[in-house]
């Protein structure tokens, strides 16, 4: 028989391939970084081979997890896919789910971001899952990553439970050469008959199946019985372990075992690798979960003895930085080697500019925060997840804290200023997929509750931080055309009593729309107004073709004086400062020509040039 095929693929790819191999019907997702791609891959892999799997961003992780566990009681194989902090979003579900005899599959990605790169903060899926008695499957690469996801499928289905796929970002975006195997379905009949027992009584039934010989588990090739020391891990961080110790010339002497299964936690297996060793070093992200199931605690090194940070991605320079020292006190090694060359200190030294998070070049949000900061230079600016919250580069966000926040969080600080009677503006700030996934029943509580604020809707037609992903205006389901839901009919149907629609490339106009709402907000009559700044995403206008249409090419002139207001307000990537003409200058490379700095440049009035900016788009002649 020949070998499978091979594929390089990305981690959540390969784990969309384990879905799709095990025999998926449904998948749903909310996208959020590191799990976005999941879905894309099972997209790729139905339109690959012509098969009959139903797919939809949903409008959030609750709506995701709601539908699937809808199409897992009527005995669809599914999964729904989400990040570690939108699995908050659908725990209500979740945690209900446990009533509910699974008569199909049903797996839940939960894909975690320890360090965190890109999220709000660090969270362990595991933890949940183990308090509300989940199985959990945890990989450490991309092909365990995809044998994970068809088995939790073939585990969902036997014992009628949720089960848990929890990669984190390294998993999640590392590549690795996989096998493809055929797409099939392996029914197992359950051992009994599941609809009848409680959700304790089937996963004891899980637990008593895996307990004795719990799958994917590795253990390197180091004899542990022979040993002191050894390391028991998890995820990425057994293979970070295993590289240190083979650069250490240790790899035949230091045992490490891998727990692909978190749980139900394989105890007795566990403890007779423990039982054997004097100590042993637990690496596992981002917090405690292996080691709180371990009875033997004075033997362990972990999070609580300190030895492990408390926080933090565990990559090679941290793991280096901890278990050195361990192997020192060991006898294993007679001093601690140089550690890895460390990558920022080789940045410092090279002395480059710092160049900190910034939106792209000609992107309609920074426009937009330059209008709000002129005109309400000290109002309160409440943010929200998605890039804009970048606009705390030009001081225009001020809180960010979970997704649709920004609404209640403005009318917090109005409730609390129209109390004390003070006259401080309150702008909320939110991105049209936010406001799709939790905005709109925050702004129905504003609205009843007489607040008064300034929306700031930044509509970019998509969901550009996780990957542009369709919105519900759009009315693109990825199965057909939809209906799409339009967000002026929704602020209607909220009792919005305000609405004006601009384009924050003209910014004076917007400029003058923000002032009429700030009087809207203060009359007798007047409550929430909501500004709908409507423009597409750059990238996104790219990719449509959108641009070199209507954009013609901007230029610096001799009239630029080198005062840097634009540098220091508007902060676009093409403005750049030229020291030795002392002036700034625009790069052509990936200057879009919006024309929007110009509003900016305190030396730019008409007549001191000529630069024709397209009619459609600006109004007036305007040059630097």
């Amino acid at each position: 028989m020949s070998a499978p095929k091979q594929e390089i693929m990305l981690g959540n790819v390969a784990i969309a391939r384990g879905l799709v191999e095990g025999g998926i019907d449904v998948m749903t997702a909310y996208p959020g970084t590191p799990s976005s791609e999941i879905l894309p891959g099972v997209l790729q892999f139905r339109e690959r081979d012509n098969l009959p799997i139903y797919i939809e961003w949903s409008v959030n992780e609750k709506v995701a997890l709601d539908v699937a566990l809808g199409a897992a009681m009527a005995k669809s194989w599914v999964a729904a896919a989400m990040k570690q902090v939108g699995f908050n979003v659908a725990l209500d579900a979740a945690l209900n789910a446990r009533e509910v005899p699974i008569e199909g599959a049903l797996v839940i990605i939960s894909a975690d971001d320890p360090g965190p790169h890109s999220s709000q903060t660090e969270q362990d899926t595991r933890q949940i899952a183990m308090i509300e008695g989940f199985a959990v499957l945890d990989p450490s690469s991309p092909q365990e990553g995809k044998e994970m996801a068809a088995y939790a499928l073939t585990l969902s289905h036997k014992f009628g439970v949720p089960v848990i796929l929890r990669p984190v970002n390294r998993v999640s975006h590392a590549r690795q050469n996989v096998a493809l195997l055929p797409v099939s379905r392996k029914v197992e009949e359950p051992p009994v008959d599941i609809t009848a027992l409680s959700f304790d009584e089937r996963m004891a039934l899980l637990a008593e199946e895996v307990k004795n010989d719990p799958p994917f588990t590795a253990q390197s090739i180091a004899d542990f019985s022979e040993a002191d020391f050894g390391i028991l891990a998890s995820g990425m961080a057994y293979h970070v372990a295993l590289d240190i110790l083979e650069r250490l010339h240790l790899s035949a002497t230091v045992p490490a075992l891998k727990l692909g299964m978190f749980y139900p936690f394989p105890d007795k297996f566990v403890q007779e690798y423990v039982s054997k060793l004097k100590r042993v070093l637990v690496l596992e992200e981002p917090d405690k979960g292996i080691e709180w199931q371990l009875d033997v605690s004075e033997k362990i090194l972990g999070r609580e003895s300190g030895h492990v940070p408390s926080e933090g991605e565990l990559n090679t320079d941290r793991v280096f930085e901890l278990l050195a020292p361990i192997l020192k006190e060991e006898g294993l090694i007679d001093e601690i080697p140089d550690p890895p060359a460390d990558l920022q200190a080789i940045i410092a030294d090279m002395h480059l500019p710092p160049r900190p998070p910034n939106l792209c070049p000609g992107c309609p949000h920074r426009a937009s925060f330059y209008a709000v900061k002129q005109v309400f230079p000290g109002g309160v600016y409440t943010g929200d997840i998605g890039c804009y919250t970048l606009g705390t580069m030009q001081g225009a966000v001020d809180t960010v804290l979970d997704m649709g926040a920004s609404v209640n969080i403005g009318a917090g600080f109005a409730s609390t200023y129209q109390q004390d009677k003070m006259d401080v503006p309150v702008l909320a700030e939110i991105g049209d997929s936010t406001f799709f996934h939790s905005g709109i029943h925050s702004l129905l509580d504003a609205v009843m509750r007489d607040r008064r604020f300034i929306l700031v809707l930044l509509d970019n037609s998509i969901t550009a931080m996780t990957g542009m992903q369709p919105t519900p205006e759009s009315g693109n389901s990825l199965t057909g055309t939809g209906t799409p839901v339009t967000i002026p009919e929704l602020l209607n149907a909220c009792g919005i009593g305000w609405i004006r629609e601009v384009d924050p490339y003209r910014v004076p106009e917007m400029m003058e729309q923000l002032r009429d709402a700030s009087e809207y907000v203060k009359s007798p009559e007047g409550g929430v107004a909501v500004l709908w700044v409507k423009r597409p995403c750059i990238i996104y206008a790219k990719s449509q073709g959108m641009l070199e249409t209507f954009f013609p090419r901007m230029k610096v002139t001799e009239h630029c004086i080198g005062c840097k207001v634009c540098l220091n307000t508007f902060g676009c990537p093409a403005l750049m400062w030229n020291a030795q003409k002392q002036q700034v200058e625009i790069n052509p490379s990936i200057c879009i020509g919006c024309g929007t700095c110009t509003y900016v440049c305190p030396q730019n009035t008409a007549g001191s040039g000529i630069f024709s900016i397209h009619e459609d788009y600006l109004l007036n002649e305007v040059v630097l």
